[in-house]
């Protein structure tokens, strides 16, 4: 299960690596959608730990990846992984405490795993995919700016908008 962002965007890189499937949720409608075109099966909430454990026959997830870090979808990862499982957090927490379902964890004997998204230690996978053609990048930057319009490129992303993921800054 991933989330369609900048970050998670990447993962969904596994069906080309031979994963049978990816979930990919957002609240954004758009993201979704783009999500499912790179061959995920998008889940559209509230409940998407309920919808996952639908489609997996309750079995749950093998791994999560929770690009977005809030508690929300700490909550989300950690009822939808199944038993012995793994969350691998790459997102940035907002900062407050969080209450980690820290019983639920250990019951179903989870591997968390949380990093500031080491971003050049994936290049050595995603790269060939790209260069094979077995991952399609091209949908990642939807946005170019020149450097001097930084602030429109900022509140474009902030926005959430479905039809921007990342912008490219051009100096």
């Amino acid at each position: 299960m991933a989330s369609p962002q900048a970050i998670g965007w990447w993962s969904l890189a596994s069906p080309a690596a031979g994963t049978a499937t990816v979930f990919a949720y957002d609240p954004v409608a758009g993201r979704r959608a783009r999500a499912q075109a790179c061959g995920a099966t998008a889940i559209s909430g509230p409940e998407v730990a309920a919808e996952v454990s639908q489609a997996t026959r309750g079995r749950g997830v093998d791994v999560v990846i929770d690009a977005v870090a809030t508690d929300a979808s700490l909550d989300c990862a950690v009822s939808a992984v199944r038993a012995g499982g793994t969350i691998s957090v790459v997102g940035i927490h907002n900062m407050q405490p969080y209450p980690l379902p820290i019983l639920q964890a250990v019951y179903k004997s989870i591997t968390l795993r949380m990093s500031m998204a080491a971003v050049q230690s994936a290049w050595r996978e995603l790269l060939p995919l790209i260069v094979a053609g077995r991952l399609d990048a091209s949908g990642i930057i939807t946005h170019r700016y020149p450097l001097e319009e930084a602030s429109q490129a900022y509140e474009l992303v902030a926005a959430r908008s479905p039809e921007c993921t990342k912008a490219l800054l051009i100096p």
